[in-house]
């Protein structure tokens, strides 16, 4: 599964099976992943975002196994636009949008990354411009 965080495509296979892998990795029970529900997915996003304003940039594996708890609790979201803006005190003041983006839409993104094309304003004009207020967080 192709997964956009921010302005990063990640390749995710089955979000299930690697956020699974990746929380035990991280620390996490598999009890605690599976009972885990989206609002507390959410939290850890604006928790990881706050901390790390380019986060899916600059530690890619949180910011996958993240994407991947997202796309996995949801079972209908592939992307993530999640913002700190500069006057946000907390990790409450992180801005959070959830998107389900055509695979046709999410290929041409990955294209674009991997002929290193891929921008911030290419995202939010083919994704975040387009996608239904219902899903913000």
């Amino acid at each position: 599964m192709l997964f956009l965080f921010n302005d990063v495509v990640f390749d995710l296979g089955d979000p299930r099976e690697f956020a699974l892998e990746a929380g035990l990795e991280n620390g996490f029970s598999e009890v605690k992943l599976l009972n885990m529900r989206i609002g507390q997915v959410i939290k850890l996003v604006r928790e990881a975002m706050f901390e790390e304003h380019y986060l899916p940039r600059t530690n890619t594996e949180i910011a996958k196994f993240l994407s991947a708890l997202i796309a996995w609790k949801t079972d209908e979201a592939n992307a993530l636009l999640a913002v700190s803006p500069k006057t946000a005190f907390d990790a409450s003041g992180v801005q959070v949008r959830l998107a389900s983006v055509s695979l046709v839409a999410m290929t041409q993104l990955a294209d674009l990354q991997q002929a290193g094309r891929l921008s911030s304003h290419v995202a939010n004009l083919s994704v975040w411009r387009h996608a239904p207020q219902r899903m913000q967080a």
